[in-house]
């Protein structure tokens, strides 16, 4: 049996503002602590130091928090030894930009599989109040089309 961690489906949360809508306030904390480190892979002790800049918060709420986020397959980890013992270093399994692509699209799958055309609809209604969104939706929409013409070619 393998070992390997699947990253899990995050839930979202329609009241939710950007990585909150897929995490928690403190999981997306950290998380954004880890992507904005120069350093990899990172300590809970590290990823505390940062976050204690902005308020009080104990060394085991982080830890278990990132622990979480190892469980989710958010994050990756190995063991080290140091003067202090072994300890963990986490780096995280994907970068933010692959993240965030990669939930909204499995959400938007869901919306498509559950609601079908609605979606579509919504999406396009949505973007209409935007002229820069409804130029980009447009774009992107003649891409695909013209990529699909090419490909049955």
């Amino acid at each position: 049996m393998s070992s390997e961690k699947k990253t899990a489906s995050p839930q979202y949360n329609v009241d939710g503002k950007q990585l909150e809508a897929f995490l928690g306030p403190l999981e997306a904390n950290i998380i954004e602590t880890i992507w904005s480190s120069k350093k990899r892979p990172i300590t809970v002790r590290e990823v505390l130091e940062t976050l204690q800049k902005k308020k009080k918060i104990a060394y085991t709420t982080v830890m278990n928090t990132m622990d979480r986020l190892y469980e989710k397959g958010l994050l990756d980890r190995r063991i080290e030894k140091g003067k202090g013992g072994v300890y963990y270093v986490y780096w995280p399994k994907l970068e933010e930009q692959n993240f965030k692509e990669a939930a909204v699209r499995e959400v938007l799958s869901s919306l498509l599989e559950n609601f079908g055309d609605l979606v579509t609809a919504c999406l396009i209604e949505k973007a209409a109040d935007n002229d820069e969104q409804l130029n980009n939706l447009k774009k992107l929409l003649e891409k695909t089309l013209k990529e699909r013409k090419g490909d049955q070619a």
